[in-house]
């Protein structure tokens, strides 16, 4: 069974025209994009992944989220990678939330289809 992998390429020279498709309603002050690389080879990954991610949000919809903690929801999801603006100090909650999303975007692919 493949797993999903998650490689952060952040630092890498980034193109132009993709930072500039994160949003951008990220506090005034310095931002960093947040560059991940997707290895989720075959459509039932990438439906693992959309259902790990409608998990996380939902849980942040319901318990809310801490006046500075960035939303999985500002994040720009492709077949191949992830961005994501955001303040230099919301980084490591950012590193955090994605690990949890490959955890869980692992987990339900690791589960056996039902008959």
């Amino acid at each position: 069974m493949p797993e999903i992998g998650l490689v952060e390429v952040s630092e890498a020279g980034q193109e132009p025209h993709l930072v500039a498709q994160a949003p951008l309603d990220v506090a005034d002050g310095p931002t960093v994009t947040l560059r991940f690389l997707l290895s989720a080879d075959d459509p039932g990954s990438l439906e693992a992944l959309r259902n790990a991610r409608r998990s996380l949000l939902r849980e942040e919809l319901t318990r809310g989220r801490d006046s500075e903690e960035p939303s999985l929801e500002d994040a720009v999801f492709s077949a191949s990678e992830i961005l994501w603006e955001v303040t230099p100090a919301q980084r490591p909650w950012c590193l955090q939330k994605l690990e949890e999303l490959r955890r869980r975007a692992n987990l339900l692919l690791s589960e056996p289809e039902p008959d």
